[in-house]
């Protein structure tokens, strides 16, 4: 599988470089890895924030307790591009000092029992069929699009989890308007089916990542089998609006834990009612549970390192190259 991973990334780079194709970068991107790795196929899974599901019933900060856990969201990758904000000379001196400190503690978790709040800050996003711009720790993420989010998850049982997310979406510090998720996930032994709702605000789509193909107001679902580390998702978007973009689209990933500290991912795609093509890669390394104490540990893994590469095909030839890499901590 190693093997297997690794040509793949050999072969999206250098068929990239040999056509001239756009090269862009997520980067740093504090959840977005995973759910490119797998092409946009996480409804049905679960994970911490930096390995974000699309589906707001997938988030997992702890253990469920009765007494209150909370969890600071570090983004230490961020810190190259604390010399773009202060060369800034649009912002005064308190609010880059008020913008660092957003890139950097990107968000805060909390979790009674079953009930989880998560509050995310300024999440990239990108426009409808936007590559991402600029090439790494060159852009400042707050003069682009981004989004602040609110996320509440309830385990009503040990196999049905519901969640919602309100995002506030802005660009350059100016709000946009306001995008709703609402999902569940119904897992039973090894085999977990997810749905998720997106509505986006009027002004536009805003995505996590150009495989992040969901409509303006559209329904998605999920199945994923998942079994001695061994994940295989399969996803289709946008089950109920014919007008809207990705009409039933097909999307897949898959997941393999080789250690508890190393997992492979890859996924694909074939655009709806189109000649493009997408394949992924990616992995995670060092899960966090290993430096906590064990009631603070997840059984779902957190892994702090996260890096992914995809290539956009039309017929056979490649149209984009984007990477991605999450560093983040959650402390």
């Amino acid at each position: 599988m190693w093997g297997v991973l690794m040509a793949l990334l050999g072969v999206v780079v250098a068929s990239s470089a040999r056509a001239e194709v756009p090269v862009c970068y997520l980067i740093p991107d504090p959840r977005a890895a995973r759910d490119f790795a797998l092409c946009a196929s996480t409804a049905a899974l679960f994970g911490p924030p930096q390995s974000e599901s699309i589906n707001p019933a997938g988030i997992e900060l702890f253990e469920p307790s009765e007494r209150l856990q909370t969890t600071l969201l570090l983004n230490p990758a961020s810190a190259g591009l604390l010399p773009v904000i202060w060369r800034g000379q649009s912002r005064t001196t308190p609010e880059k000092i008020v913008d660092s400190a957003r890139l950097l503690a990107y968000g805060l978790g909390l979790q009674k029992s079953v009930l989880v709040l998560t509050a995310l800050l300024t999440e990239p996003v990108l426009g409808e069929g936007e590559l991402p711009a600029g090439r790494a720790f060159e852009t400042n993420p707050l003069e682009g699009r981004y989004r602040n989010s609110l996320l509440l998850k309830l385990q009503l049982h040990p196999q049905i989890a519901i969640g919602g997310r309100v995002d506030r979406v802005y660009e350059n510090h100016r709000f946009i308007g306001d995008a709703y998720s609402y999902g569940v996930i119904l897992r039973r032994k090894s085999v977990a089916v997810g749905f998720q709702y997106q509505q986006y605000p009027p002004d536009g789509v805003f995505s996590m990542h150009p495989l992040d193909r969901r409509g303006r107001q559209t329904t998605n679902a999920a199945l994923t089998w998942n079994h001695l580390g061994l994940a295989v998702s399969l996803q289709v978007l946008n089950l109920t609006q014919k007008s809207e973009r990705a009409f039933l689209e097909p999307h897949a990933g898959v997941e393999w834990r080789a250690l508890r500290a190393v997992v492979l991912r890859a996924g694909g795609t074939q655009f709806s009612r189109s000649d493009r093509w997408a394949w992924t890669a990616g992995l995670g390394l060092l899960d966090a549970n290993w430096l906590r104490k064990p009631a603070r540990r997840l059984t779902t893994p957190d892994d702090v390192l996260q890096l992914a590469a995809g290539v956009i095909y039309r017929k056979r030839t490649p149209l984009s190259l984007t990477g991605v890499l999450t560093l983040a901590w959650r402390l």
